[in-house]
């Protein structure tokens, strides 16, 4: 039996199908399965590297899937898992060749059902290399500091564990049993679904101190750089989900937390209407942020907020004229022309 279950969910990647493998076929760690779940790719290349991955090596296996989004790709590869940890990577990303080992270390067995153990990661971008590091300190978290840990896991500016499923070894069962709240019609902020209640369930955390194993290469405009007209819907939906999560498990500050949290995505939903290029950007960021429920939301929840362009974001939400509307509107274009975020 593996030890470790390895997941990575593959759609259209085939241009960076084969360092994400071969980064996990060269783990120090061999006692591993290689689970490559092909979400019904259509770019003619990455199902046959898939295929030709399980032909040289047997701990590969292949599993061709109708196209159903990330989250069914991964929840497939779950589902279908053999050993009692898993670890996620994503196709267009890679790992050092040691992380399984390194993180194997920290399993205790008398969690074994309940346990998760996380790293940290690298963003790879062209011309820059930026490392990211967890918020919480290093160290093994359990009782009264885990519950601790839960009272501040949304809403805070700097997270104290990063919702990415990925850099992380967690138990299958916590996935298994917490498949419920996994909502396909999510597109941002998906993972929270799965690792926020894995989090509220968890006895064992543990945060390694350096581990930057996880490789995280931004090839593309992500939905947080561009505009999107359903991004208000998607932050909707993902409030009432969150908020049942917390809720469920018994967080006793989930209001506050989700409260806080709201807020700080309609950060994300600025940003996408000022990128919007239809000209009627004043009207819009008007109608939006000055609709009741969310002026409300926004005057009496107050977020800590520390970089500069963030609190030209939260002067606009606070003060939606079209004086500032336009400012603002002119200070993001500007910025995204000198980083090419906005294509």
């Amino acid at each position: 039996m593996p030890k470790i279950s390895m997941i990575i969910p593959v759609y259209n990647t085939g241009d960076y199908l084969r360092q994400c493998v071969d980064s996990v076929i060269s783990q120090t760690m061999t006692d591993i399965e290689i689970i490559l779940v092909d979400d019904g790719s259509t770019d003619g290349v990455s199902p046959g590297i898939c295929d030709e991955y399980a032909g040289k090596d047997e701990r590969v296996k292949v599993i061709h899937k109708e196209n159903g989004g990330l989250q069914s790709a991964w929840t497939c590869g779950v589902n279908n898992a053999k050993a009692d940890y898993v670890c996620f990577i994503d196709s267009d990303d890679w790992v050092d060749t040691d992380m399984c080992e390194k993180l194997y270390a920290h399993v205790d067995s008398s969690f074994a059902d309940c346990e998760i153990i996380s790293g940290n990661y690298i963003i790879e971008k062209a011309g820059e290399r930026r490392k990211e590091t967890q918020g919480l300190k290093p160290g093994v978290y359990l009782g009264k500091n885990l519950e601790a840990v839960r009272g501040k896991l949304l809403g805070c500016e700097v997270r104290p564990v990063t919702m990415s499923r990925c850099m992380k070894l967690i138990s299958k069962k916590l996935i298994l049993d917490n498949l419920q709240y996994c909502d396909s019609r999510i597109k941002m902020s998906e993972d929270v679904n799965i690792t926020l209640p894995c989090l509220c369930d968890c006895k064992i955390l543990v945060i390694m101190e350096g581990a930057y194993f996880y490789h995280y290469r931004l090839v593309s405009d992500s939905m947080a750089h561009g505009y999107d007209p359903k991004i208000m819907d998607n932050l909707e939906l993902t409030d009432v989900t969150f908020r049942r999560i917390l809720k469920e498990k018994s967080i006793s500050n989930a209001d506050e937390q989700l409260d806080k949290e709201y807020v700080r995505i309609l950060f994300v939903v600025m940003k996408s209407e000022l990128r919007c290029r239809d000209g009627n950007t004043v009207s819009r960021v008007r109608n939006l942020f000055l609709r009741k429920d969310i002026r409300e939301k926004i005057i009496r929840t107050n977020v800590d907020v520390s970089s500069k362009s963030n609190k030209l974001i939260y002067f606009c939400m606070r003060h939606p004229n079209a004086f500032v509307i336009t400012f603002t509107k002119a200070v993001l274009w500007a910025f995204d022309a000198r980083t090419n975020k906005v294509k």
